[in-house]
């Protein structure tokens, strides 16, 4: 018997209300999800905030790079009316208030993209948050850039973390993020999963990662015929934009 699959809203429920917005995750809440995974950012005056992107033009009606915007700032404009006007006063909501929002009911996954060369201290004022808030138990945080996820580590070994991938070989040390780049899987022996992007979670890798000894979950799968694949491989989890598509396999 396999263990249950876990399902992940991304950016909340990202394909269903605009991404990683208070709207957005509390209908992946209501929805019924295992875990819901969001992406951070950080303001000029080193407000952690969650954003997708380091500027404001694809999701919002503002424009500029958040590092160079005060917090305060940023709540001039809408991080929803570019999905649909109802959802207008959507502001961009901080890692404080999805956290409260969340308040432990489900599991937080926390994507950040950059590291301290970015953002000055990131790693810290993440952490910062996290116990702040008293939600190191039901938090973790992932990340393509390893730089980030080695401070993450280095600062505290207790925090849960996860490694992103577009690709990963099975039997070579050999991976694909930004760049192609030549890392044993080892040298993350200190997360508990391992993300890939689902065209790359192919059966022999799946069974590299579980004989590692790490849960496989995969990004980003929209459509029923790819989450049937990917069920019967024995992926551990699946990210969708649409997680109630997932909902049966509960």
């Amino acid at each position: 018997m396999r263990n249950p699959l876990i399902i992940t809203g991304h950016r909340g429920a990202g394909g269903l209300a605009p991404e990683n917005t208070l709207a957005s995750i509390q209908l992946a809440l209501d929805l019924g999800v295992d875990r819901i995974e969001i992406d951070v950012q950080q303001t000029k005056d080193n407000v952690i905030i969650v954003l997708h992107d380091r500027t404001l033009r694809r999701t919002t009606d503002g424009f500029g790079f958040v590092k160079n915007i005060d917090y305060a700032d940023l709540l001039k404009y809408s991080a929803g009316i570019k999905f649909n006007k109802v959802y207008a006063d959507e502001k961009i909501p901080t890692l404080e208030q999805v956290i409260d929002l969340i308040n432990g009911r489900v599991e937080l996954v926390i994507e950040t993209k950059y590291s301290y060369l970015y953002y000055p201290n990131i790693e810290r004022h993440i952490l910062n948050v996290l116990k702040n808030k008293n939600a190191f138990d039901w938090c973790k945080i992932i990340s393509f850039n390893d730089r980030a996820l080695f401070r993450i580590h280095n600062l505290n070994k207790q925090i849960r973390t996860g490694k992103l991938f577009v690709g990963k070989s099975p039997n070579l040390p050999l991976s694909y993020d930004t760049t192609i780049n030549f890392k044993p899987l080892e040298r993350y022996h200190f997360v508990d999963e391992i993300i890939v992007q689902h065209k790359y979670a192919s059966q022999a890798l799946i069974d590299k990662v579980h004989d590692f000894g790490k849960q496989l979950h995969v990004w980003t799968v929209n459509d029923p015929e790819t989450i049937e694949k990917l069920i019967n491989r024995g992926v551990d989890g699946i990210i969708s934009d649409y997680p109630n598509l997932l909902l049966k396999y509960k």
